[in-house]
């Protein structure tokens, strides 16, 4: 419930502007980033596209970054050169693995200030959040 409420708060303020999140870390690439759900899967680009929430001129572009700086790299299909995919690389996997131990972290760190009565309260509220900005 709560990750389903951070990511939706995310979609709707943080990622809608296209402000900076530190470290070189902009929203755009951390939904790239996080458009390969399964970190060790090969995807095709227009999956990732729709994973982003992209549109599909931008797409062939956030590939083309992931690719140069070493993120993510295409894939051949054997059977059929047409066909390519793309995986995150080792530094990808990485760069996607930090970011979410020190979200987790984030997360952990404000409950944790919290008393179980306000933690349990925090999250009915959130889920109720959630499902409003789902409307939106």
């Amino acid at each position: 419930m709560v990750k389903d409420f951070i990511d939706e708060f995310y979609n709707k303020t943080v990622f809608k502007g296209g402000e900076k999140l530190g470290r070189d870390l902009s929203p755009s690439f951390i939904k790239s980033l996080f458009a390969f759900n399964e970190k060790e899967r090969e995807y095709p680009i227009g999956e990732l596209g729709k994973n982003a929430g992209g549109k599909k001129s931008t797409i062939t572009d956030m590939v083309d970054r992931l690719e140069k700086d070493g993120i993510a790299e295409r894939v051949r299909d054997d059977g059929d050169r047409r066909v390519v995919r793309m995986r995150l690389t080792a530094k990808g996997r990485e760069i996607r693995k930090e970011f979410v131990k020190k979200r987790r972290e984030e997360i952990q760190n404000i409950f944790s200030k919290l008393k179980e009565a306000e933690t349990r309260l925090l999250i009915e509220h959130l889920s109720k959040a959630c499902k409003i900005l789902k409307k939106i």
